[in-house]
């Protein structure tokens, strides 16, 4: 009698879910390490943004890392996902707190310009009305 291959065998040219998810990891790593490039680019010496950034970055090189040099690929995938998120959602809150830093500072901004053009008005002209 021949032998029969067990279920779990891997067959040539598929992929295996585990496989899948650690490539999907891989993927969500390296995205968010590229975002959080892109945020530093566009920081413009924001410092409340370049925080971010760099945990993004951080975040990413320590999900990628995780994924490399744990044996145990469940575990790997639980620390990437976990450091995805939080580096994700510190990205996220930091260039919201750098926008709406920017937004105020553009309003202060523009509100000195609009008292510095305003025309000073004598006091004996204006008690006339």
């Amino acid at each position: 009698m021949g032998k029969r291959s067990s279920g779990s065998a891997r067959r040539r040219g598929t992929l295996c879910v585990v496989d899948a998810w650690i490539w999907g990891a891989v993927v969500l790593a390296i995205v968010l390490v590229i975002a959080g490039g892109i945020a530093w680019w566009l920081a413009r010496g924001c410092v409340l943004t370049i925080i971010g950034a760099t945990g993004a970055i951080l975040g990413g090189l320590v999900a990628l890392i995780s994924l490399v040099l744990l044996l145990d690929p469940d575990v790997g995938l639980r620390v990437a996902f976990i450091v995805t998120v939080v580096s994700g959602v510190w990205l996220l809150a930091w260039a919201l707190a750098g926008g709406i830093r920017g937004q105020r500072m553009l309003r202060a901004e523009e509100r000195a310009d609009a008292e510095a053009r305003a025309v000073p008005v004598p006091v004996m002209v204006a008690s006339r009305h």
